[in-house]
C-alpha cells in the first residue's frame, strides 16, 4: 500500500487522545447513604464490571474514528486487484452475523425465563455481548478475512483478467474515419460496426473509468471525460471524413494525452519518490480500423516505436473491422486536357477505372454536365477484371458559354463503397488569350506562333497570337496583352525592359527564350544575344537571372525533372508527359546566375560525379505577374530536339501549358484532391473584398480577401464534389467553380501487414482483435493502484454512527 500524503500519518498520534480522556475522566462511584449496604456493594461490583466493558468498546470506536479520518486524508492507494467480496464470502459473513444475533437473543430469552435478578441479568447481558461479538469477529476473520487476504494477495502477485475488470480504465477510443470505413457489408458500414463494438466495450468498463473519443479526421485536443453516457453519444455521432491524419500521427498524439493525464495524477503525490508514485488507472488506447495500408503513414524513423517502448504502461489494442475479401469498382485520376478554355471549345476528359475483388466484368461510366437535369452526355462500357485498371477517355466535350462548367463521371450500378463511384470535374471559361510573340525576325518566331495557332479548336480561338519584331516592341501598347514571349532578342533597350517590368508587375506573363549564341563570341552575327543588355539594372529588374555565357553540352544533356515539385511541371505530370519532356536532348544552352528572389524550376542533368546541373528553367514573380526564362531555344533543332518532328506533339503541349501558366486568367487549377489548398486566380483589374463559397453539402462560407492578395486562397475544404465561388458584392463580376475528388489511395483496400505494424510500433507493443471476446486488458503492473478514499469515508461514517450509538447507550440508566 502507498499513500498520496504520507506526512499526514503523524496524525495517528491523535488517536491517544481518547485513551487519555478515558483515563482522566473516568466516572467515579457515587457515595450513597443506603441501609442495605451489602446489596449496594454487590450492585457496585456488577456495575463496575459492566462499565469496564462499555468503556473498552467506546474507547475502541473513538480511536477508530480518529484513525480513519487520518487515513482518509492521507488517501492510501492499494495495488491493482479485485478488492470486492465474492458472493460466497458475503454468504459466510451473513451466516456468522445471523448466528451471532440468533445466539444472543436465544440465550437472553432463556435467562429471562429463569427469573434471574435484574442486576445479574444486566451483567450477564454485557458479558454475552462481548463474548458473542468476540467469537463473531474470530469466525469472520477465519472464514472470510483469511481467504479474502489470500485471494487479493494472489491477484496482486499475478493479476488476472478479472482483476483488470475492476480497476478503473483511462481509455482512448481512436476511430479510423477514412473513406474506406464507409465500405458496406451486411448493410452496415465498417464505421457502424466499429461504433457498435465501441459502445459494447464502453458499457463494460469498470466504475470510475474515463474515456476520450478521437478520430483520424480531426486534430483538435481530445480531453478525458468521466461521463460515459456522453462518450457513447460522441461515438454514435461519428462520421466519415474525406480528409484526415494518418493513424500513426493520431496514435502519437493520444500517447501524449495519456502521458499528460498520468503526469497530472502522479503530481498529486509530490511527497512520494518518483519510482513509487502510483497511477490509479489502467491505461489503454483502442484503435478501431479496417487496417487498410493507406490509413497508416510509412515511417523511416523509429519515433513511434520508441514512444511506445518508453510508455509501456499504456496498452495499444487494434480492433480490426475490415473486410478480408473486399469487392469494389472505383473511378480515380480524373484529368482534363485543359482546365481553362474559351467557350465553345472542346476538351478531353480521362479517368481511371479500377477493380478490386470479384467484380462483374461489364462496367459502364456515364458523363453528365450541369445543369442538364442529370441527363448523361455520353456513356462508355468496358470489360474489367478484378485486380486490374483501365483508362477511359471522353473526347470532344463541348464547353458551353458560361462562367464555368461542372460535371461528373458516374459508374452505372452500385458496389459496397459508393463514395468512389462518382468523380467530379470543373472547367473555367476564359476569353481567348492575347499573346504577343517578339523576335528579331518573323522566321524566328514562326514555329512558336504556329504551335499556338494550331491549338485553336474547331474555329474557336484559344489564343489571339500576334508576332512583332524587337524594334516594334518599343512603341507597342501592352495593355491588351496577356502574355509576351521574347524569343532570342539580341539587345533589348532599357526602355523595352522598363515597359516589360511594368507589364509584368500589373499581372502580365513574360516568357524569355535564349536560343542563340553570344554577340561577344568571335565572328558573332548581329542577331546574337548581347549578355550586357540582359544584365543592365533595368533588365535585372524584371529578369530572373543574369546571363554568363553561351555553352555547349558534350555529350548532350536532358532536363532533370525528377525532384521538382513546381506547379508548372505539375501540369506535365498531370498530362503524363513529364517523362517525355525529361528525355529531350539539349546540346546548347546559356549558363545563367539566378537572382536572389528567383526559383529554379528545372536543371540540366550533370555528370554522375560532377557538380549540380545548371538552370534550365528559372522563374521570378514580380507584382501580380510572373517571368519564366528558358536557357535554351524553341525556334529550331540546333539547340535541342524539342521542336523536332518526332516531338511535335510535346512541343505543342509545352507551348500551350507554358502560355497558360504565365497568364493570370488561366494559371489556376480547378480540379484538386480533397484536402488540397485551392488557389483561384483574379483578374489584375478586379477588386475583390469578400467571396461566398458554396459547398456540395449545401453549406456556404464567407471568405475575406486580403487587400493586396493576387488570388483567392481556400483551405480546409473537406467535402467531395463541386464548389462555386462568387463575389459577395453584386457589383463585382467574379464567378469561379472548382471540384474536389477523393485521393486514389482511398480506393486501395490493401491491408497493412503484421511486419509493417511491427516496424511501426514494435512486435510486442500492440495486439489485434476481431471480437470483444478476445479483447482483454493485459498490462497491469505493481505501479498501478486503486485509491481507497471512498471506502475509508464509508467506513468512517459507519464507525462514527456506531460510536454515537454506543455513547448514547453508555450513559443510559438501566432500569432497576
Amino acid at each position: 500500500m502507498s499513500l498520496l500524503n504520507p506526512a499526514l500519518l503523524a496524525g495517528l498520534g491523535l488517536a491517544v487522545i481518547p485513551v487519555l480522556l478515558h483515563l482522566l475522566l473516568r466516572a467515579k462511584p457515587k457515595r450513597l447513604i443506603f441501609p442495605a449496604l451489602r446489596l449496594i456493594q454487590q450492585r457496585r461490583r456488577q456495575n463496575v464490571r459492566r462499565m469496564q466493558l462499555r468503556h473498552l468498546w467506546l474507547l475502541l470506536l473513538r480511536t477508530a474514528v480518529i484513525a480513519l479520518i487520518v487515513l482518509a486524508v492521507c488517501r492510501p492507494s492499494l495495488p491493482a486487484a479485485n478488492y470486492s467480496l465474492r458472493w460466497w464470502e458475503w454468504v459466510v459473513l451473513a451466516l456468522i452475523v445471523a448466528a451471532a444475533v440468533g445466539s444472543y437473543y436465544g440465550v437472553m430469552r432463556w435467562w429471562e425465563r429463569q427469573s434471574v435478578a435484574r442486576a445479574t441479568l444486566l451483567t450477564r447481558r454485557t458479558m454475552l455481548r462481548g463474548g458473542i461479538g468476540l467469537v463473531a469477529v474470530l469466525l469472520a476473520f477465519l472464514g472470510v478475512a483469511v481467504p479474502y487476504a489470500r485471494r487479493v494477495s494472489a491477484d496482486i502477485k499475478n493479476p488476472s483478467p478479472r482483476a483488470a475488470e475492476n480497476v478503473p480504465v483511462a481509455a482512448v477510443f481512436l476511430f479510423d474515419t477514412s473513406v474506406s470505413m464507409a465500405y458496406k457489408q451486411a448493410n452496415k458500414t465498417r464505421l457502424h460496426t466499429a461504433q457498435e463494438l465501441a459502445k459494447s466495450h464502453l458499457s463494460h468498463l469498470p466504475g470510475g473509468s474515463k474515456v476520450a473519443v478521437a478520430t483520424s479526421g480531426e486534430s483538435s485536443p481530445t480531453p478525458f471525460s468521466t461521463d460515459l453516457v456522453a462518450a457513447q453519444s460522441r461515438v454514435e455521432a461519428l462520421e466519415i471524413k474525406a480528409v484526415g491524419l494518418s493513424l500513426n500521427d493520431r496514435l502519437r498524439a493520444m500517447l501524449q494525452v495519456q502521458e499528460e493525464d498520468r503526469r497530472r495524477i502522479t503530481s498529486e503525490q509530490s511527497s512520494v519518490p518518483a519510482d513509487k508514485q502510483l497511477d490509479r488507472f489502467v491505461r489503454a488506447i483502442y484503435i478501431f480500423t479496417d487496417l487498410t495500408r493507406t490509413a497508416w503513414r510509412e515511417e523511416t524513423s523509429t519515433q513511434l516505436r520508441d514512444e511506445l517502448e518508453r510508455l509501456r504502461m499504456i496498452g495499444v489494442y487494434l480492433i480490426d473491422v475490415g473486410e478480408e475479401a473486399p469487392v469494389n469498382v472505383a473511378l480515380t485520376h480524373v484529368k482534363l486536357s485543359r482546365e481553362a478554355t474559351p467557350a465553345g471549345s472542346s476538351i478531353q476528359i480521362d479517368a481511371v477505372i479500377s477493380a478490386t475483388g470479384s467484380v462483374k466484368p461489364d462496367q459502364t461510366v456515364e458523363l453528365s454536365l450541369r445543369p442538364d437535369n442529370g441527363q448523361p452526355m455520353g456513356k462508355m462500357s468496358i470489360k474489367l477484371e478484378g485486380g486490374t485498371e483501365e483508362t477511359i477517355s471522353f473526347d470532344h466535350i463541348k464547353i458551353p458559354d458560361q462562367a464555368y462548367t461542372q460535371g461528373e463521371l458516374k459508374l452505372v450500378g452500385s458496389d459496397p463503397l459508393a463514395a468512389d463511384d462518382v468523380a467530379y470535374f470543373s472547367v473555367q471559361t476564359i476569353p481567348a488569350l492575347n499573346v504577343l510573340v517578339v523576335a528579331e525576325r518573323p522566321t524566328i518566331s514562326q514555329l512558336w506562333i504556329q504551335a499556338l495557332k494550331i491549338l485553336n479548336d474547331e474555329g474557336v480561338s484559344s489564343y489571339n497570337v500576334e508576332g512583332i519584331t524587337t524594334d516594334q516592341l518599343v512603341d507597342r501598347d501592352l495593355n491588351g496583352a496577356d502574355v509576351v514571349c521574347l524569343i532570342n532578342a539580341s539587345q533589348p533597350s532599357e526602355a523595352v525592359w522598363t515597359k516589360l517590368r511594368t507589364f509584368v508587375d500589373g499581372g502580365g506573363g513574360l516568357a524569355v527564350f535564349l536560343g542563340t549564341g553570344s554577340s561577344l563570341e568571335a565572328a558573332a552575327g548581329s542577331e546574337k544575344i548581347n549578355p550586357l543588355t540582359y544584365n543592365t539594372e533595368a533588365a535585372q529588374a524584371v529578369l530572373p537571372a543574369r546571363l554568363v555565357a553561351a555553352l555547349s553540352h558534350s555529350p548532350s544533356r536532358t532536363m532533370d525533372l525528377r525532384r521538382s515539385q513546381h506547379l508548372f511541371l505539375k501540369r506535365f505530370e498531370d498530362l503524363e508527359t513529364i517523362s517525355d519532356l525529361g528525355q529531350i536532348d539539349v546540346r546548347r544552352y546559356w549558363k545563367v546566375s539566378p537572382v536572389a528572389d528567383a526559383v529554379v524550376v528545372a536543371q540540366y542533368t550533370s555528370d554522375e560525379n560532377g557538380p549540380a546541373g545548371t538552370p534550365a528553367l528559372v522563374e521570378r514573380r514580380i507584382g501580380q505577374g510572373r517571368v519564366l526564362m528558358m536557357t535554351t531555344g524553341v525556334d529550331g533543332i540546333s539547340w535541342n530536339d524539342l521542336p523536332s518532328l518526332q516531338t511535335l506533339g510535346l512541343y505543342l503541349v509545352f507551348a500551350d501549358q507554358l502560355t497558360l501558366y504565365l497568364t493570370s486568367q488561366s494559371s489556376g487549377r480547378f480540379n484538386h484532391e480533397v484536402g488540397d489548398e485551392v488557389v483561384l486566380p483574379m483578374d489584375r483589374d478586379r477588386k475583390l473584398a469578400k467571396v461566398i463559397v458554396r459547398m456540395p453539402d449545401f453549406k456556404q462560407r464567407a471568405i475575406e480577401i486580403p487587400e493586396k492578395s493576387r488570388a483567392v486562397s481556400l483551405r480546409n475544404l473537406n467535402s467531395v464534389g463541386s464548389y462555386s465561388v462568387d463575389s459577395a458584392d453584386a457589383s463585382v463580376d467574379y464567378h469561379m467553380g472548382f471540384s474536389l475528388n477523393l485521393p486514389a489511395a482511398e480506393s486501395d483496400f490493401t491491408r497493412i501487414e503484421t511486419k509493417n505494424l511491427d516496424e511501426l510500433m514494435g512486435a510486442e507493443r500492440y495486439s489485434i482483435h476481431r471480437t470483444l471476446e478476445t479483447l482483454k486488458v493485459l498490462e497491469i503492473s505493481d505501479r498501478m493502484g486503486q485509491e481507497m478514499y471512498s471506502l475509508l469515508v464509508a467506513m468512517l461514517v459507519a464507525v462514527f454512527a456506531m460510536e454515537q450509538f454506543t455513547a448514547t447507550w453508555f450513559y443510559r440508566t438501566d432500569d432497576a
